[in-house]
């Protein structure tokens, strides 16, 4: 958890060096979908980088999950068994 004006704050005022932040308060919704990512301008500071959550996926990351989703789909029709990447409820 993270104070976001305490985090504000101390990166503009140089107590902090720099931050990279990746996840954020505000997501994209249907009635704006391209929100601010926090309720301060931390996009206004030098000393702050910027990226979506997604940060770390590369269009790699994206084929891989999609081929996975497809393998699982294709095993679930034919009746075989051995998903991967089961998460039980």
């Amino acid at each position: 958890m993270v104070d976001e004006k305490a985090l504000f704050d101390a990166l503009n005022e140089s107590r902090i060096a720099s931050a990279i932040i990746d996840t954020w308060y505000v997501y994209p919704a249907e009635s704006d979908s391209n929100p601010l990512p926090a309720s301060l301008p931390f996009h206004e500071l030098d000393n702050v980088i910027m990226t979506p959550h997604m940060s770390g996926w590369t269009h790699g990351t994206v084929k891989r999950r999609q081929l996975t989703m497809a393998r699982n789909i294709n095993k679930l029709a034919k009746g075989e068994g051995h998903l991967v990447n089961i998460v039980s409820a």
